[in-house]
């Protein structure tokens, strides 16, 4: 049986998108727990996004022979 790698590639950029949505809609039509609710979900992305930065980066040439 052949696994999909339809969610492997795009489950991640799917939830991003879903809680960007969703920070952008709560941020403009309401206040206090939705301004919460926006900071956290506009807040994820940036996580993400630093973290893939910051984390070290493997090196395809260890362990292999030449």
């Amino acid at each position: 049986m052949v696994k999909s790698v339809f969610w492997k590639v795009w489950g991640l950029p799917i939830v991003i998108g879903i809680l960007s949505a969703i920070g952008l809609l709560s941020a403009l039509t309401g206040d206090g727990f939705y301004d919460l609710l926006s900071w956290l979900t506009l807040g994820i992305p940036v996580v993400l996004a630093v973290w893939y930065l910051v984390k070290p980066k493997k090196n395809p040439t260890i362990g292999r022979a030449r």
